[in-house]
């Protein structure tokens, strides 16, 4: 999923525009930043044997690190290029750019307008290089809800990987991948959405839901649900529901459950335990069916599923 986002913004050269121009004045401090992002403690995989690993938290780790890393590239680019002044402004809008670097089938410029209302707007466009008679075209958008301070603000933005990918083939992805965010001085709350995203290679194109509750350096919630053909013994989409929760030092408790397509009338659950070092202390499920460890190592106690 990572490399989705050779999200063919230009190197990080871009960072470096300089230009005279219109400053971005507070800006750069009511845009989302890495705060929004899940920090679920992530162990080192290299110091542990596999089997003693709990794959319900290595599942829920490469969730969070892949949607963090997605979102992470838009808000590490764009809170950079906004530390300098921009390259022109027309009215209440700030352009930064273009810029592509030798390789780029593509330039791409930012733009920030600050809305009367007291919100901003944001966004992404590109054409082809060496075009300058091609129209723009918009492939990521964004907005910052009025009131937005350093400490909380509230917005979303949206991330065209199929409008990318038509102006540069080295975007591996098709489909929208979607933000919305609440960050508070105690922790962070949003959703994220892949809107029918084909990644290279895959058979199927895949919609799913993420939804997270973080306090700052501490405990955490992750829901997951996805349609998809998960293997069922058919060709028809399952939908997969997962709920994971952890306290600040990482230890952690997953609930899934698989339903629908080739499963019928079925429903199948399982739940997993994980202490500290990441180490699975019980398992369950209804479908082997297995236990295994002692319910009583689980910081918590009780399956707690994701609504639908």
């Amino acid at each position: 999923m990572r490399t989705t986002t050779a999200f063919a913004l230009g190197s990080t050269v871009l960072f470096m525009l300089a230009c005279s121009g219109k400053g971005a004045g507070d800006l750069s401090k009511v845009l989302p930043d890495d705060r929004v992002l899940i920090n679920l403690p992530v162990e080192d995989s290299g110091s542990a044997r596999v089997g003693e690993w709990s794959e319900y938290y290595l599942f829920t780790a490469e969730v969070v690190d892949d949607v963090n890393f997605l979102a992470g590239t838009v808000l590490a680019t764009t809170g950079a290029i906004v530390q300098y002044p921009a390259s022109s402004t027309e009215g209440d809008t700030s352009f930064w750019g273009p810029y592509a670097d030798t390789l780029d089938p593509a330039e791409t410029q930012l733009w920030v307008t600050a809305n009367e209302d007291g919100t901003y707007s944001w966004g992404y466009d590109q054409r082809p290089k060496n075009d300058d008679a091609a129209e723009w075209t918009t492939v990521v958008t964004g907005e910052v809800d009025a009131g937005a301070t350093e400490e909380a603000s509230s917005g979303r933005f949206s991330v065209d990987w199929t409008a990318m990918k038509e102006l540069n083939p080295n975007v591996h992805a098709t489909g929208v991948f979607e933000v919305d965010y609440d960050l508070g001085t105690d922790g962070v709350s949003g959703t994220a959405r892949f809107v029918d995203v084909l990644w290279d290679g895959a058979d199927q194109a895949v919609d799913a839901d993420y939804a997270y509750e973080q306090i700052h350096e501490g405990g955490g919630t992750m829901d997951l649900a996805v349609d998809a053909d998960m293997g069922a013994g058919g060709a028809q989409d399952e939908h997969l529901m997962v709920r994971s929760r952890w306290d600040a030092d990482g230890v952690g408790r997953s609930d899934a459950r698989l339903s629908d397509g080739d499963l019928g009338d079925f429903t199948a659950t399982a739940s997993e335990c994980w202490d500290p070092g990441f180490q699975s202390v019980y398992y369950v499920d209804n479908y082997t069916p297995i236990e295994e460890g002692d319910v009583a190592g689980c910081v918590f106690a009780e399956a707690e599923f994701a609504e639908e």
